[in-house]
């Protein structure tokens, strides 16, 4: 990876996206408080980690490219917009 795109990467945890550490970390903890917690809450824990687990598998199966095509979009749409600019030439 060159310089410039380290420089864009998203921060990294244990070799995963920082969103799909954090996602992860959630579907543990919810998991975990669903078996210490009283009833009441233990739905809302275990409901919490299982939304978090689609998210996480998301968030790492997009990684980096979440960065590189939003700076894509905007370098093409700079591109059409010179382009437009130029076209009365």
């Amino acid at each position: 990876m060159s310089p410039f795109n380290k420089r864009l990467a998203p921060p990294r945890v244990f070799g995963l996206p920082l969103a799909g550490a954090l996602a992860g970390l959630v579907t543990i903890m919810g998991t975990l408080l669903a078996v210490v917690l009283p009833d009441s809450v233990a739905g809302l824990a275990l409901l919490t980690g299982a939304v978090a687990l689609p998210l996480g598998i998301l968030a790492t199966w997009i990684g980096d490219d979440l960065v590189f095509s939003r700076v894509f979009w905007v370098a093409r749409s700079d591109h059409r917009l010179a382009a437009r600019a130029l076209s009365w030439l």
